[in-house]
């Protein structure tokens, strides 16, 4: 399944935007990071909110397909809890806080490179019936 997921990430132009590289991806789990570039940043030096929730979006999306579905965001939330500045990589981990039959909620950490939390996340995803394995 990993390979299929990485497969899948490689083919989506979003998330070659993002620079985003797979660190490790297990059933109901993902960790990934991106590397915190100018391009990336706002007006304060800072990570852009909208990328840190990209980033974690698109890692819960990441563990929610592990279970074998293709899946599409219900909702998500973010709680900034400091600036995501001063650090060479952004790392994000997930993991699983409850999947059903259709509707999965996952919890995303994003980090830095010392391993300060920065940012908590949570997402709720829908599992189509489309399997993973399917073209």
């Amino acid at each position: 399944m990993k390979e299929k997921i990485e497969s899948i990430l490689q083919r989506n132009p979003f998330s070659q935007l993002l620079g985003l590289e797979i660190l490790d991806i297990q059933k109901g789990y993902a960790k990934g990071r991106i590397l915190l570039e100018k391009r990336l940043k706002n007006v304060h030096g800072g990570m852009h909110g909208g990328c840190s929730y990209a980033l974690a979006d698109t890692l819960c999306g990441v563990a929610s397909s592990t279970y074998g579905n293709y899946t599409t965001t219900v909702n998500g939330s973010i709680n900034y809890l400091k600036p995501i500045c001063n650090t060479k990589y952004v790392y994000c981990e997930v993991n699983v806080v409850r999947q059903g039959g259709t509707i999965g909620v996952y919890e995303a950490n994003i980090t830095d490179d010392t391993g300060d939390l920065l940012a908590v996340a949570t997402f709720t995803y829908y599992r189509t019936g489309k399997l993973i394995s399917e073209p």
